[in-house]
Formats: C-alpha cells, sequence, structure tokens
C-alpha cells in the first residue's frame, strides 16, 4: 500500500514538473511572439520586467517582508530602467513607466476601500504592469502587432489573477 502511495506521489511530481516546463515554454513562445524575436526585448521583459513587477507585487502583499529581499528589489529596479532596451526606447517607456507606478499605487490603496467601485477599479488595474509589455510589442513590431497582442494579454492577466466570477485569487 505504501509502495502504491509512493509511485503516485512520484508520478504526482513528475506530472507537476512537466506542466511547470510546458508553461515555461508557453512563456517562452509568448516573450518571442510579443517581441518580435527581439532578444533585447526579450530578455527585457522575461528576465527584468517581469520579476520585478512580481517582486513589487509581493512586497505590497507583504509576501516579501524580509529587508535583504526587498533591498534585492530595488536593485533589481537599477537594472530595468538601465536595460539597453529601456535606455533605446527611454523616449516612450520612461512616461509609461511612471504611469503605471501610479496605477498600481492607486490599486493598491484601493483593493481594499469601502468603495465598491473602487474595489471593482483596483481589481482589474492591478495588472497594470502588462501595459509595458503592450508597450513593447509595439516598439518590436508595430501598432498592428501591439493592438493584436493587448487583447491577449488583458485576458491572460484576468484568467490567472481572477477567478470565474471576477474575484481576486
Amino acid at each position: 500500500m505504501l509502495e502504491d502511495l509512493a509511485v503516485w506521489e512520484v508520478a504526482v511530481v513528475v506530472e507537476v514538473e512537466a506542466i511547470k516546463v510546458r508553461l515555461a515554454l508557453l512563456d517562452q513562445h509568448l516573450v518571442q511572439r510579443v517581441c518580435c524575436g527581439n532578444l533585447e526585448a526579450m530578455d527585457f521583459l522575461a528576465n527584468h520586467w517581469q520579476p520585478y513587477v512580481h517582486e513589487v507585487d509581493d512586497i505590497c502583499d507583504g509576501e516579501r517582508p524580509n529587508p535583504r529581499d526587498q533591498l534585492k528589489t530595488f536593485a533589481r529596479a537599477l537594472l530595468v530602467y538601465t536595460h539597453p532596451f529601456f535606455v533605446k526606447n527611454m523616449a516612450g517607456l520612461r512616461q509609461l513607466a511612471l504611469n503605471i507606478t501610479t496605477t498600481y499605487a492607486d490599486a493598491v490603496e484601493w483593493e481594499k476601500s469601502k468603495d465598491d467601485w473602487q474595489r471593482e477599479w483596483a481589481n482589474h488595474n492591478r495588472h497594470c504592469g502588462m501595459e509595458m509589455v503592450v508597450a513593447v510589442a509595439a516598439i518590436c513590431g508595430g501598432h498592428e502587432h501591439a493592438f493584436a497582442i493587448s487583447q491577449e494579454q488583458r485576458a491572460i492577466c484576468y484568467h490567472e489573477h481572477l477567478d470565474q466570477k471576477g474575484n481576486p485569487c
């Protein structure tokens, strides 16, 4: 009986790892498609922007309470905003990064509001970091490409962060 359980546990671990690999490959293909194969843009989004916005979210949610981890996020910010892709496209990305920061700050503040409309607004706008993905798509592939990517990105954000009733999960 215990042997059967151990085999089942190994099978579950293998399946979970296989799912993680498939998701990583999907993410890799998505980033490649968003960036039209531009390696510098891909590096910026996948290795700098995405981890940075998730770490900031973790700090705001109290999931990164260790000061050393918080300082690593601050150091990552320096790498994000001095990344060669960001620097080359600073005219278009700087204000967007500031707008994303402001929108996210509003969302964090309003997610616990007494007003239903503010909580609903916060619920949908806490994923504003994805606007950088759309901007990178526009830089790499033009407006039509960004237009094609934007709705897909919004759907991904919605389904990854909200349940079927639209509540945070």
